[in-house]
């Protein structure tokens, strides 16, 4: 679920066989998500959890739920519920309070430390701790993916290797625990998942250009000339604009984007559509 505007910070299938060791998909060795993934590994270790039990998820989690129904909805894929014909609440209800309480953990914590920075930089600062790769990135590190339920056609699809299915069940997990105790405990917890902040906020906002990570991965490719950003529409009151854009790779639509400037939509375009090639290039090297 992709919603990064306003309050909210977005902040957007079980092989019978094992699963691969790394369920990220690859990405260019300059994007984002190569470079987060480097980060997480080196903070928090290279070997990425597969046991899938709710125990061992928890001494992870280094939290014990005391209601152990909001743990099994927090891991609950959408697809799953279907298939038991919603006999099971899945975690998109979840998902939607856990992006909140993060968004509000972020928020508290960057007022703190920066005291001396303006709205537009902690704005700017949340947003980078609250992004879709970096969500995915610690899922994968708390082994969050081994753990899911999946409907078996997507689990059979490779669903716990898709990010949004990673990033949905990170969010859903804080709002069970806030759910489970309460803000200052699931305060806590979360941010020991995050690890240094500080170095965090640092290592995200150090490199970060989409546009031009995109531009250089396209000219690699020849393909250089080949995209365009394309305004799809504006709304909202003229002081509180919001703009939406696609990224146009020739005539196919490679990733949206939406921000309260062009140049802020132009750059989560590319965030997308870094995403969406990395995932297509996966998948290609997987069919070979």
């Amino acid at each position: 679920m992709s919603r990064r505007a306003g309050f909210a910070m977005s902040a957007k299938k079980t092989k019978s066989r094992k699963p691969p060791a790394s369920r990220a998909p690859k990405a260019p060795a300059d994007s984002l998500l190569a470079r987060l993934t480097r980060y997480v590994a080196k903070r928090f270790g290279g070997v990425e959890p597969s046991d899938p039990s709710l125990e061992a998820l928890q001494e992870r989690l280094h939290y014990k739920f005391r209601n152990k129904k909001l743990l099994d909805e927090a891991l609950t894929h959408p697809s799953y519920a279907q298939q038991e014909r919603h006999r099971v609440p899945h975690n998109q209800r979840l998902e939607f309070l856990g992006d909140a309480v993060l968004s509000l953990i972020l928020a508290e914590r960057l007022f703190h430390d920066l005291p001396g920075e303006r709205e537009g930089e902690l704005a700017r600062a949340r947003s980078a701790l609250g992004k879709g790769e970096l969500l995915a990135t610690l899922a994968r590190k708390l082994g969050l993916p081994a753990c899911l339920r999946l409907a078996k056609g997507d689990a059979a699809a490779g669903g716990r290797e898709w990010m949004s299915s990673q990033e949905d069940a990170f969010e859903a997990l804080i709002g069970a625990v806030y759910l489970d105790s309460d803000f200052a405990t699931a305060r806590g917890v979360v941010l020991q998942w995050f690890g240094d902040l500080d170095e965090l906020r640092a290592e995200l906002l150090s490199g970060d250009n989409p546009k031009g990570r995109l531009q250089e991965w396209l000219a690699q490719r020849g393909l250089s000339q080949a995209h365009t950003y394309r305004l799809r529409q504006t709304t909202g009151p003229d002081h509180a604009k919001i703009f939406q854009v696609e990224l146009m790779l020739r005539e196919e639509v490679l990733g949206e984007g939406e921000g309260r400037s062009k140049k802020e939509a132009e750059e989560q375009a590319a965030r997308t559509a870094l995403a969406a090639l990395a995932a297509r290039e996966q998948k290609q090297a997987q069919q070979q």
